[in-house]
C-alpha cells in the first residue's frame, strides 16, 4: 500500500496556501505565513525520501538548475558587490532559491503519488472557501462597513484592521480580497489556479461565483489577466466558444464591470489607465544596463523589475525560468493530459497578468505559480495516482464546457486520462 504522506502533505499545502494563505505572524515587518513555514518544514523530510526514488522527471530540475538558481547566484553576487540590505537580498533569495528548490526539486516528484481526483477535491473546496469568504465580506462591507477577520487564520496577526489600507480602496469601496488581504493578489492567484479548478468543479453555481468574485476585485490587472486566461483556455481547447454559457458569462462580466464603475467613481476613460495605476512612474528612473542596477527590486511590473535588477544579460535567466513550464507544455501539448494542460494555461495566464501587476514576491503568488509549473510535469505514472476513466467519471462530466478537443484530427483531450 502506497504511503499516504504525499496526499496529507498536499492537502495541508493547498489548505494553507490557497484557502488561508495569509494566516501567520510578522517578524521585523517580514510576514511569515503558515503556508510558507509548512512548505519549508516539509522540504527536508521530502528530500530524504527522494534518495531511493527513481524515474524523477528531468524537466523541473532543468527549470530549477538552469534558470532559477543562476538568477539566485546573481542575486547573491549583487548582494556582495553592492552591499544590499539583508532584508532585501534575503527576500529575493527566498523566492528564486529556497522556494524554487523546495517545490521544483524536492516536492514535485511526490505529485506523481497523489490521485488526480484527490487533488481535485482538495483544490475544489479550498477555492470554494475563498470565493464564499470573499463575496461574504465584500457584500458585508458594502452594507455595513464591517469586515470579518480571524487573526492568525484569515489575516496575519499583525495586519488586523489594516486590510482597507492595503491598496484595497476604490473611492471608499473595498476590493474583494477574500483571505488574500489584497484584491490584486487574490485575483492574480485565482488566474493561476482557475484552469485547474474548473476541471474538477461540477457545480455551475460555484463556477459563476468565482468569476463574480474576480470581477469584484475591482482590479484592472485582474480583469486583464482574466481576458488573457480566457483566450488561452479557448486556444487550449478547455473552453468551447459554441457553448452559450460562455457568451452568457462574458456578457454578465461586462455588465458587472459597467455596474461597478460608477460605484468606484470611474468614467469609461478610466477603465484603461494609460498611467497604469501610477506604475508608469517606474520608467522615469529606468536604466537598462548590461548587468543591472546597483539595487534589487521587482515591483508590480515584474518584467520591468527583471530588466532593471538583472540587466540585459542577467534578465534572461528569470525570464526563461518563468516561461519554462508553459514552453515545455506547448512543445509537448499533444501528449499532455487535460490536468497538465490546465496547469500550463494557469502558469501562462500569470505571465500575462505580470505585465501589469504580478504581486511577485507577495505570498502566496510565487508558490502557486511554482505549483502550477510542477503540475505541468506531473506524469501520473502510478496507477493509483490516475483518475479512473469510465462511465462513472468521464471527462464530459467534469464540466460541460471544458475538455473538448480543438481539432478532431489532433490527439484529443478526451482520450487522455486527467492525471
Amino acid at each position: 500500500m502506497r504511503s499516504q504522506l504525499p496526499v496529507i502533505g498536499l492537502c495541508l499545502l493547498i489548505t494553507f496556501n490557497v484557502a488561508i494563505p495569509k494566516g501567520g505572524i510578522k517578524v521585523s515587518d517580514l510576514p511569515l505565513t503558515w503556508g510558507y513555514l509548512l512548505l519549508l518544514a516539509m522540504t527536508p523530510f521530502a528530500g530524504i525520501g527522494l534518495l531511493g526514488r527513481r524515474n524523477i522527471s528531468h524537466a523541473p530540475l532543468i527549470q530549477a538548475f538552469a534558470c532559477f538558481l543562476p538568477a539566485a547566484v546573481l542575486i547573491m553576487a549583487k548582494a556582495f558587490l553592492y552591499h544590499l540590505p539583508t532584508q532585501v537580498w534575503a527576500v529575493y533569495m527566498t523566492v528564486f532559491g529556497v522556494l524554487t528548490s523546495a517545490i521544483l526539486i524536492t516536492l514535485a516528484p511526490y505529485l506523481e503519488d497523489v490521485p488526480a481526483e484527490t487533488l481535485g477535491t482538495f483544490l475544489r473546496y479550498a477555492m470554494r472557501f475563498t470565493v464564499l469568504w470573499g463575496l461574504m465580506n465584500f457584500v458585508l462591507h458594502i452594507v455595513t462597513g464591517l469586515f470579518i477577520e480571524i487573526p492568525y487564520v484569515t489575516v496575519n496577526a499583525a495586519d488586523v484592521g489594516e486590510i482597507f489600507s492595503k491598496m484595497n480602496n476604490r473611492s471608499g469601496m473595498m476590493k474583494l480580497v477574500s483571505t488574500f488581504n489584497n484584491g490584486n493578489i487574490y485575483g492574480v492567484c485565482m488566474v493561476i489556479m482557475t484552469p485547474m479548478y474548473l476541471l474538477f468543479e461540477k457545480n455551475r453555481i460555484f463556477t459563476g461565483l468565482l468569476f463574480v468574485a474576480l470581477v469584484c476585485t475591482l482590479s484592472r490587472t485582474v480583469w486583464f489577466g482574466m481576458v488573457g486566461m480566457g483566450l488561452l483556455m479557448i486556444l487550449g481547447g478547455q473552453i468551447r466558444l459554441a457553448n452559450p454559457l460562455v457568451w452568457l458569462g462574458l456578457a454578465a462580466g461586462i455588465l458587472g464591470v459597467i455596474a461597478l464603475m460608477p460605484m468606484m467613481g470611474w468614467t469609461p476613460d478610466k477603465l484603461v489607465d494609460t498611467n497604469l495605476g501610477g506604475r508608469s512612474a517606474y520608467f522615469d528612473t529606468f536604466d537598462f544596463t548590461l548587468l543591472g542596477a546597483d539595487h534589487m527590486r521587482v515591483p508590480e511590473m515584474v518584467y520591468f523589475g527583471f530588466a532593471q535588477s538583472f540587466g540585459m544579460l542577467g534578465m534572461l535567466f528569470p525570464l526563461a525560468a518563468m516561461a519554462f513550464a508553459p514552453a515545455y507544455a506547448l512543445l509537448n501539448w499533444a501528449t499532455l493530459s487535460p490536468l497538465r494542460r490546465a496547469a500550463a494555461i494557469g502558469a501562462a495566464s500569470y505571465l500575462i497578468a505580470a505585465l501589469i501587476d504580478g504581486a511577485f514576491i507577495l505570498p502566496p503568488t510565487f508558490v502557486l505559480f511554482l505549483f502550477a509549473s510542477a503540475m505541468v510535469y506531473r506524469r501520473g505514472l502510478h496507477p493509483d495516482a490516475r483518475l479512473p476513466m469510465g462511465p462513472a467519471i468521464s471527462l464530459d462530466r467534469l464540466h460541460p464546457t471544458l475538455l473538448q478537443p480543438v481539432m478532431a484530427g489532433r490527439l484529443a483531450s478526451s482520450r487522455l486520462p486527467v492525471q
